[in-house]
């Protein structure tokens, strides 16, 4: 089994602003970042398919802004407020196409949920997605990046 490559952020980002090593260095980072992503993510949008498509979603959006990074913050904290836009974004638009009112409490995810044939909880688990859900949006976002 090969070992895993030591991950470092400050080369990574100098390797992802030069053009002959970017491509590579983006591969290290999706590699890196994937699974914490997936998870931020999941909380938010609950549905496993849906999480996969606002994660491929996120890091489109950071491959055609990596440019952009500056380096002010650390790469993770940019990823992590690109796939918070991503989900906040993703939610909204399932909003407009069920036709719920962007103040409506975000219920239709909990339903989601049930019939997500990945979601292996608890009645219990159900029940505080189902709390989770009733937030108003900023203090659901704030409720699942603590906890």
């Amino acid at each position: 089994m090969a070992a895993r490559v030591k991950y470092n952020e400050e080369e990574i980002v100098e390797q992802l602003h030069k053009q002959d090593t970017c491509r590579t260095a983006f591969g290290k980072v999706i590699e890196h970042y994937s699974e914490q992503l997936y998870w931020q993510i999941r909380r938010m949008v609950v549905d496993h398919d849906d999480a996969n498509d606002v994660l491929q979603n996120t890091f489109i959006k950071a491959w055609t802004n990596i440019d952009n990074f500056r380096g002010d913050a650390k790469l993770s904290t940019w990823l992590y407020k690109i796939a918070i836009n991503e989900s906040i974004t993703f939610i909204n638009k399932k909003k407009i196409q069920n036709n719920i009112s962007l103040d409506d409490d975000d219920s239709f995810l909990v339903n989601n949920l049930e019939a997500d044939k990945y979601f292996d909880g608890d009645e219990a688990q159900l029940m505080l997605q189902r709390a989770i859900a009733t937030l108003p949006e900023k203090q659901r976002l704030v409720f699942n990046m603590r906890y």
